[in-house]
């Protein structure tokens, strides 16, 4: 397991952060990250999450963390507004 890499589009929730580090995956590459999602669903006037974003590394410090990708994250965050601008 500590072999393996999560590919992942956003930053791990709380919950999915603590899930990786108690199983003892390895390195995850993310995207876009939690800071940057609650940025842009504040710039579409979406309510926060229920629960609050932290850091990969404040949840498991012990995995290795790669992200955000410059770039990448831009189209992520112009399908978070074409999603929430859907009728």
């Amino acid at each position: 397991r500590a072999a393996a890499t999560v590919f992942t589009s956003g930053e791990h929730c709380p919950m999915c952060a603590a899930a990786h580090g108690w199983v003892g995956l390895g390195r995850i590459y993310y995207v876009s990250s939690s800071e940057q999602l609650s940025s842009w669903l504040g710039d579409l006037s979406i309510p926060p999450p229920p629960v609050r974003t932290l850091p990969i590394q404040e949840v498991a410090p012990g995995v290795v963390v790669e992200g955000p990708v410059p770039g990448l994250s831009d189209q992520v965050r112009d399908l978070h507004r074409r999603f929430h601008r859907s009728p």
